[in-house]
């Protein structure tokens, strides 16, 4: 498993392109567009972790990590999108359960996001479309490292 910070393999992951993207979709510059998407893994891990202490919460989280790490190598996080995170297109074997664990936390990370930028929900709504396909992306990567 990586000892970098998972944020810093996020950004890595976005690149340039997906970077520019979102500083679009944000109405900011590239800066601030970084601090969100490190914000946004903050926020997201942070939501995982207190829903891991509900009741079958720990459970759904080891279960989408051990169905990740025993996935062939995935499709490139852009190539999913985020409906495919939703929901499921049929065509990212396996990728379901953690994608949907992550995309069911993306309105309260959203939210918490908004409220320490400043920025709206709406915008960081549509910023974490592009941030959790590449996030599931990495956490996979990382659970096959770990195996």
């Amino acid at each position: 498993m990586s000892d970098r910070p998972l944020k810093d393999e996020v950004l890595e992951e976005l690149g340039d392109d997906r970077l520019r993207e979102i500083t679009g979709l944000l109405g900011t510059d590239a800066d601030q567009a970084q601090q969100v998407v490190g914000s946004a893994v903050a926020s997201i891990t942070g939501v995982l972790t207190d829903d891991a202490v509900t009741p079958g919460g720990t459970a759904e989280l080891c279960q989408a990590m051990e169905q990740a790490a025993n996935e062939p190598e995935p499709l490139p996080a852009a190539a999913i999108g985020f409906a495919g995170l939703q929901g499921g297109t049929g065509q990212e074997p396996g990728r379901g359960v953690l994608a949907a664990v992550l995309a069911k936390v993306a309105a309260p990370a959203a939210r918490a996001v908004a409220k320490r930028t400043g920025l709206p929900v709406e915008a960081v709504t549509a910023a974490l479309e592009t941030v959790i396909p590449v996030m599931a992306a990495v956490l996979a990567r990382r659970a096959r490292e770990k195996r």
